[in-house]
């Protein structure tokens, strides 16, 4: 996954019911009521803030100013701790696909979030000016105020046991990570396999081969064109004998998958997901250590071709919002969270079909250059997958609204500032402006504030939107087809 985004940082956190050899389950609660301070200091002399660990605070101190982070401390700190560790996880990736993401894989993020604070800043030096302590209530993070100077900010920022002066507290409390969704004094019980759960690598060869097609994959498909090389594998364009139509094949090498379970559980996943505006599933194949994923091929590119170079009309937008909608609509009632709703994960079909992608077979390799190659880029994100506040279904409206801008504007907000930027704006700020916000209509502003709403409680659902009156000045899908073409030849892109 990965598009301009980090396609695949948090897929190891998908979780999808193992099989097992015990049956037996332990119900482990998480812990609630649970207290760690985190007292972040200001800088006499920078007026930074101090009390994360030092090459955070380097990255902080380099890309948000004090006045900044004066003006919002909890946004920058919040910030800064889900910016390293997405940049943690990107470090160990080596899943081949992005799953869809579950409540409890929301939940595990939390705590493995938690831990690598812990970690870190067990690691600090003994000098280095922290104080973590722990009690039983939530998290807080205490930002402790010293007297200031105006003066220009120093590189790098030195740790020291000079007495401070006497400590004003403007504590900011971090919600409780462990809380997503249900009443606010509930704490989710997590269903934990036994450790013998896991499959051998032979287990796993023999699970694919009975759930996969018998066909010889290199006698069945005609290889025409590549569209580009990943970690997890070679994509392609491929003619399909059985019918002579076009696919997007994923050439995965076993052997270089180290959790090879994950690609099992996931093209199960895939086999599941079956729906109009999705990008299907349609086949497996193995031969031997190499496993090809089939893919219906969108041979319009994605939407971000268009966003960027071609100005749509409304009636197009709402097209396009309407067919993402229903796909939204989709896997939430099937009680899951796409999380990466963005025009890089929209494909077009030339007749104008739009489709919903999340595994990179095609969006991660055909889109602009400069955009694939950014790692974590935030741009969609909704504040409180920042903040970690109320994380549920709602994060992909708030995506599809950022998405619309896209379609206004040709870039989301803040998309010339750096990933942690991007991230403090979205949780200092919420919603972003919109230039041209007066040229709308209005039945467009109120779709897009239904989206934009930084309360979780009032943005609205999927559901509701697809009833929203925007909708109805949709125009046809085959409208579509000529900025398809227009983008398509700016940009020197076919897919024949």
């Amino acid at each position: 996954m990965s598009g301009r985004s980090n396609r695949g940082v948090f897929g190891k956190l998908f979780s999808k019911k193992q099989h097992n050899k015990d049956d037996r389950v332990t119900e482990i609660g998480m812990p609630t009521n649970v207290k760690r301070h985190i007292h972040v200091s200001k800088n006499l002399e920078t007026g930074m803030l101090e009390g994360l660990p030092a090459p955070w605070l380097r990255v902080l101190n380099a890309q948000i100013t004090p006045a900044e982070q004066n003006e919002n401390p909890d946004a920058a700190i919040k910030a800064v701790i889900f910016h390293m560790y997405r940049m943690e996880r990107e470090k160990a990736l080596d899943e081949p696909f992005k799953p869809f993401v579950t409540p409890e894989a929301i939940t595990k993020e939390d705590l493995e979030m938690k831990k690598l604070v812990d970690h870190k800043n067990a690691h600090q030096s003994q000098d280095s000016d922290l104080s973590i302590g722990q009690s039983s209530e939530d998290d807080v993070v205490q930002i402790d105020s010293f007297p200031q100077r105006q003066t220009m900010p120093a590189a790098p920022i030195k740790h020291n046991l000079k007495k401070k002066e006497p400590q004003l507290d403007l504590s900011a409390v971090l919600e409780d990570l462990t809380l997503i969704g249900g009443e606010p004094e509930e704490s989710p019980i997590m269903r934990k396999k036994e450790i013998n759960s896991t499959l051998t690598d032979e287990e796993v060869y023999e699970e694919l081969r009975r759930i996969c097609n018998k066909d010889d994959p290199y006698v069945r498909f005609e290889r025409v064109k590549d569209l580009g090389a990943g970690a997890s594998g070679v994509v392609f364009i491929a003619i399909d004998s059985k019918d002579n139509s076009k696919v997007a094949i994923k050439d995965i090498d076993l052997t270089k998958q180290s959790k090879k379970e994950l690609i099992l559980n996931e093209i199960n996943v895939l086999k599941d997901f079956n729906h109009k505006n999705l990008v299907n599933f349609l086949d497996a194949f193995l031969s031997f250590d190499h496993l090809w994923v089939a893919m219906e091929l969108l041979d319009g590119g994605s939407l971000t071709d268009v966003v960027t170079e071609v100005i749509m009309k409304e009636g197009q937008i709402a097209a396009v919002c309407r067919e993402t909608l229903q796909a939204i609509s989709f896997l939430h009632s099937k009680g899951t969270i796409h999380r990466d709703i963005k025009s890089d994960n929209v494909l077009l079909g030339m007749d104008g079909s739009v489709k919903v992608t999340d595994f990179g077979f095609c969006a991660n390799i055909v889109g602009d250059e400069k955009r694939q190659t950014m790692v974590g880029t935030p741009y969609w994100m909704a504040p409180e997958v920042v903040t970690r506040k109320q994380y549920g279904k709602k994060v992909d409206i708030w995506s599809l609204g950022i998405m619309a801008i896209e379609m206004i504007e040709g870039e989301p907000p803040y998309m010339k500032e750096t990933p942690l930027r991007a991230l403090y704006l979205i949780a200092a700020l919420g919603r972003p402006k919109i230039p041209r916000w007066e040229n709308l209509s209005p039945n467009f502003q109120d779709f897009l504030d239904k989206c934009l709403q930084v309360d979780v409680d009032l943005r609205a659902t999927a559901d509701e939107l697809l009833a929203h009156p925007f909708l109805e000045c949709a125009m046809e899908l085959k409208t579509l087809t000529p900025l398809i073409k227009a983008a398509q030849k700016i940009l020197h892109k076919n897919y024949d």
